[in-house]
């Protein structure tokens, strides 16, 4: 994702619905979650029956639309409020941050991943082939490790006692483990909510965001011919007298930080700033790395200049 895909360097979201504005990927999702609860109280099994994640019908009838479609589906009220209560409080942060279209990515992609860690335990079953699985848990639970990775020290209330993401997380995780590894025969897909947090997990320490695999893609070697220098005999020798300096030599010889960055990785080297800036302060920023963000604000301003 280059800087000018950036939540502040966008222009605003035009319009006033509530899939305007601010994370307009998160509240799409939340509203499809919605419309299909509504739909399978109305409806009634048949849209589990179409929709709900089971191990037969995707690895033996081939039915992978199953793996992000259970995700939609949720058994009761309270089910449905807990995972959108937590999908809003970390993904309405990790959107802007990362962009809409790479942040529906990452919750698309972990919603399949996590649905098919559930699905390869459960043909590890006793009675594989059984269960069905329903829920947003997996998918939303990348995004949570995601958040915490960058915001470990940020509070939350468990019940009424304060609580940082990094020990919640751990206590969340560690108890579905634990279940996970003994077998318990609760109805909760452990395997999905462990599936996606290693999703999210991989995704921030691999960087896998979209934008940045398509251009990985799409780069190409480029290169360069250089004439050799011709050689200069050498100047007559003569006696030393000290070193000498020119006022302005250093400065001068000394390049633009922006000058030995390649075009095509300009926006990434601006990427990491971010990050960095996020995740230590700005005051974590050496002299060079302040340059290249100036450098990248007077290009933001004059593509906006362009548009005007």
């Amino acid at each position: 994702m280059g800087i000018y895909d950036r939540e502040y360097y966008r222009d605003k979201t035009r319009g006033s619905g509530w899939l305007s504005g601010a994370a307009p990927a998160c509240k799409a999702i939340i509203a499809a979650n919605v419309a299909l609860f509504i739909a399978q109280k109305f409806i009634g099994p048949g849209v589990e029956d179409w929709l709900a994640a089971n191990s037969d019908d995707i690895f033996h009838k081939f039915q992978v639309w199953r793996l992000l479609t259970a995700t939609l589906l949720h058994d009761g009220p309270w089910h449905i409020l807990m995972n959108m209560l937590f999908l809003w409080m970390v993904g309405r942060e990790m959107e802007p941050f990362y962009g809409t279209r790479d942040f529906t990515a990452l919750y698309v992609s972990a919603a399949f991943f996590s649905t098919l860690c559930w699905a390869v335990a459960d043909t590890f079953d006793r009675n594989p082939g059984h269960a069905i699985m329903i829920g947003a848990s997996g998918a939303v639970m990348a995004v949570v490790v995601l958040y915490t990775l960058y915001y470990p020290r940020r509070e939350v209330l468990l019940f009424i006692f304060p609580v940082e993401m990094w020990l919640l997380l751990v206590i969340y995780l560690g108890s579905d483990l634990l279940q996970l590894l003994g077998h318990s025969r609760e109805p909760v897909a452990f395997a999905a909510h462990l599936g996606g947090a290693a999703f999210g997990y991989l995704f921030k320490v691999g960087d896998l965001r979209l934008s940045r695999l398509e251009k990985m893609l799409k780069a190409k070697p480029r290169l360069r011919i250089v004439s050799p220098e011709p050689r200069e005999s050498p100047a007559p020798s003569r006696p030393s007298m000290g070193p000498t300096w020119t006022p302005g030599t250093a400065a001068s010889a000394r390049p633009s930080p922006t000058a030995v960055i390649p075009e095509e990785l300009f926006d990434e080297k601006v990427d990491e700033l971010l990050i960095k800036i996020a995740r230590e302060g700005r005051g974590s920023l050496s002299d060079d790395d302040n340059r290249l963000l100036d450098e990248a604000s007077r290009r933001a301003r004059n593509r906006r200049s362009e548009r005007i």
